[in-house]
């Protein structure tokens, strides 16, 4: 990837959560993210601890558009409400329809391109409703933000690509399905880019990620969390890269009637399942080599964020379990650095093509510092 680049693109981020889409947009060289926002305190402490102080701890749907540069738009809004892993409502939902937010900056910044991550459930969320509505509100922004809040009477039009992409093929560790849209300004008259696969039919695995460089003891964030004892009994009868079915029925630990991700171990020779930001009943994720859980630390790896990166869960927490909640979720919720890198990189590289000129570090410096650094959370 590109580094050290004299002049990148301006980005503003949005549900930037603890920063695994900005962090990937900043490694892959081709973009500096200038302003941030998130809603979640202990996210925003850990993107102020280890990208900058230039996120704004607030509710997007209460937040003003800033006057910062912004060439590409980073979005995330959160997906559980179109996830097919569990029965959500989709557009019935205040969080279903945060996409709003996204046409809303689309219209004030017009950057010249955007990327927004969700689930490709939201394809067809509400019987395929709700994308149609999102791939409006995307392809034209100004048609779907109030006009008391609208900065320039010219509409602006985006034209997009919608591709699911599982994230192993961008050299993510693990399997991770995911919709990404890519916009580009129609005034451009360019094509948004395809996405590169680089590590198609060629993952990275579990072993090569958590093996052969084993995590040291004492890292950050590296708690396991809290396992019974009949869980640890269960799991040592799970061969790696199986699940509670492998138990024999009739077996005094064996379960009935639950869903395949349950109680699942990883396979050392293949990428890991997903990541995700919950937790209990048998969904953590569990190692396999070890009868446990995986530790927090193992999963940012897994997530594609170095060990240098520390997830903040409050000083002051004394509570295991809060803490490596606190932490699950935002590593759970991340989008992949290395993932993102990838998509920004030839993003950027299609704008540059087309002559869309990159920005001196002076200014990009100068647009991140005159944002105040967000306040710390409560409670600490």
């Amino acid at each position: 990837m590109a580094r050290g680049r004299r002049q990148r693109y301006a980005a503003v981020s949005l549900f930037s959560g603890c920063g695994g889409m900005d962090l990937g947009a900043e490694q892959s060289g081709a973009a500096k993210v200038v302003w941030a926002v998130d809603s979640d305190p202990w996210a925003v402490q850990t993107y102020q601890s280890n990208i900058g102080n230039h996120i704004v701890e607030a509710d997007v749907t209460a937040t003003p558009v800033p006057d910062v540069p912004c060439d590409i738009l980073l979005a995330g809004p959160p997906c559980q409400d179109y996830s097919t892993l569990w029965n959500h409502d989709g557009l019935k939902t205040a969080r279903g329809n945060l996409f709003r937010e996204v046409a809303r900056f689309l219209d004030a910044l017009r950057p010249a391109a955007f990327v927004l991550e969700n689930v490709p459930g939201l394809l067809s969320a509400n019987k395929g409703a709700a994308w149609t509505l999102v791939r409006h509100a995307l392809r034209s922004p100004s048609s779907f933000t109030p006009a008391d809040q609208r900065t320039n009477s010219t509409p602006v039009r985006y034209d997009l690509s919608a591709q699911v992409v599982d994230f192993a093929d961008l050299g993510v560790p693990q399997h991770r399905v995911r919709l990404i849209v890519v916009g580009v300004r129609r005034d451009l008259g360019i094509r948004p880019p395809a996405i590169p696969r680089p590590f198609e039919g060629n993952p990275r695995t579990v072993r090569e990620v958590l093996d052969v460089d084993p995590i040291k003891p004492g890292a950050a964030n590296h708690e396991f969390g809290l396992d019974s004892e009949v869980v640890v009994e269960r799991l040592k009868l799970i061969p790696p890269g199986s699940n509670f079915e492998h138990i024999p029925p009739g077996h005094p630990l064996a379960v009935k009637g639950l869903i395949s991700h349950v109680y699942r171990r990883l396979d050392p020779d293949k990428p890991a399942y997903t990541v995700i930001a919950g937790g209990g009943g048998g969904t953590h994720g569990y190692h396999h080599r070890e009868p446990r859980r995986l530790s927090n630390r193992e999963k940012a790896r897994l997530q594609g964020f170095p060990d240098d990166f520390v997830f903040e869960f409050g000083s002051g927490t004394r509570d295991l379990k809060s803490s490596y909640t606190r932490v699950r979720r935002q590593i759970g919720n991340a989008v992949p650095p290395t993932a993102a890198a990838v998509i920004v990189e030839a993003l950027s590289a299609t704008l540059a093509a087309a002559g869309v000129k990159a920005r001196s570090n002076r200014e990009l410096n100068g647009a991140a510092a005159d944002i105040p650094p967000a306040p710390r959370a409560a409670g600490e």
